[in-house]
């Protein structure tokens, strides 16, 4: 999204309150950092589902 952020903005916007309110979902997967290298893995592969989250933090 951030390579393609002007073509994308007012989408984005639009359904941001749908996103916020939990209307709709994006799937994701989390991750800490020290499970890095299964989240890179994942992305490699193809295998990940929706977008890669790293959580610096510590939390899942």
């Amino acid at each position: 999204m951030i390579s393609r952020s002007q073509e994308v903005t007012p989408e984005v916007l639009r359904l941001l309150p749908d996103l916020s309110s939990g209307a709709l979902t994006a799937p994701y997967e989390s991750y800490r950092m020290d499970e890095l290298g299964t989240a890179v893995e994942r992305l490699r592969t193809g295998a990940a589902v929706g977008k890669i989250v790293l959580n610096l933090d510590g939390a899942a």
